[in-house]
């Protein structure tokens, strides 16, 4: 990474957000000179001073800035698809959710998006939210929203409830592991005769992401590879689905990843303070998973699939 000499320094009330431009690319390039990459290490840990009765109370430190931070300003509290809540009401409306209906909703950022699909169809949502994502520790837990409830979504052995959900919509599940063959199974157990499923997620092109990306998966955090283009639809025929629309929804993907980090580095411009170096550090790291992404799906090396599907008979 080349890093650019500083600036000259600037007058008082000078702003310390300039144009930048560049988005993704430039938030990693320009990272250590805009915020300095990572905090500086710490000394040693010292005993505490006895307190001055005479001083004032020392401010406490700011609260450590974690990249679940950063994806919050990006997508919405809680949300982890690009395009926020918009996308993910546009996605539920793909689903004929009845106000006495029961949603099934898996995947990151379920818990949040299970609110917004319930609060505007009226509809009751089970969530299941993976319990945290590798690289960013769990969220801190909300109060609980009337016709939402909430579970672990484990994915290498889904909890679903049989026979009980009308309808799924699932997004971008294999991020914390799992198999199409166990998801599809298990949500087909879930679901009632004539339910209707949609899947949002990534799969791997042919033999071009053999071996994975290993700079890739460490920064989403995953375990693995995206599962092979071909393996979803067959599962999902095999656990008595029939598939009804096919789309390629990297365009769209695409457009709402870039319009989400214009948004937010054009509020940093804005602010009159800086992040800290850690907070810095966070936001570089969200920016290049982001970056690796968007150059896989340009490479043809990774699709974004949107998959609808019927029950058209019991899982065998």
């Amino acid at each position: 990474m080349t890093i650019s000499p500083r600036p000259e320094p600037r007058g008082p009330d000078a702003r310390p957000w300039g144009p930048q431009g560049g988005l993704l690319r430039r938030t990693i390039a320009n990272g250590a000179k805009l915020f300095g990459a990572a905090a500086p290490p710490e000394p040693p840990a010292a005993a505490p001073p006895l307190p001055d009765p005479d001083q004032p109370p020392a401010v406490p430190p700011a609260p450590r800035v974690r990249r679940r931070d950063w994806t919050d300003r990006l997508w919405g509290e809680g949300l982890a698809f690009p395009g926020g809540a918009a996308e993910v009401l546009r996605l539920a409306s793909l689903l004929p959710l009845a106000p006495e209906a029961t949603l099934l909703l898996a995947g990151g950022g379920a818990r949040a998006a299970a609110s917004l699909v319930s609060g505007a169809r009226g509809c009751f949502v089970a969530a299941f939210e993976p319990e945290a994502l590798a690289t960013d520790v769990a969220a801190p837990p909300r109060a609980p929203v009337r016709k939402v409830t909430t579970e672990p979504f484990d994915a290498a052995a889904p909890g679903f409830r049989r026979g009980y959900h009308h309808h799924a919509l699932l997004l971008e599940p294999f991020r914390v592991g799992g198999t199409p063959d166990l998801l599809m199974s298990a949500a087909a157990q879930a679901l009632r005769p004539g339910g209707q499923v949609v899947l949002v997620d990534l799969v791997a092109r042919g033999s071009s992401f053999a071996g994975g990306d290993a700079r890739w998966l460490e920064a989403e955090g995953r375990a693995g590879a995206p599962p092979a283009e071909d393996a979803v639809p067959a599962a999902m025929e095999r656990a008595g689905f029939a598939i009804h629309v096919v789309e390629d929804a990297g365009p769209r993907h695409r457009q709402s990843v870039i319009e989400g980090w214009r948004a937010l580095l054009q509020a940093l411009r804005e602010q009159d303070d800086r992040p800290d170096p850690q907070a810095a550090g966070a936001l570089v790291a969200e920016a290049e998973a982001w970056l690796l992404r968007l150059r896989l799906m340009k490479e043809g090396r990774l699709r974004l699939l949107r998959w609808h599907a019927s029950m058209m008979r019991p899982p065998g």
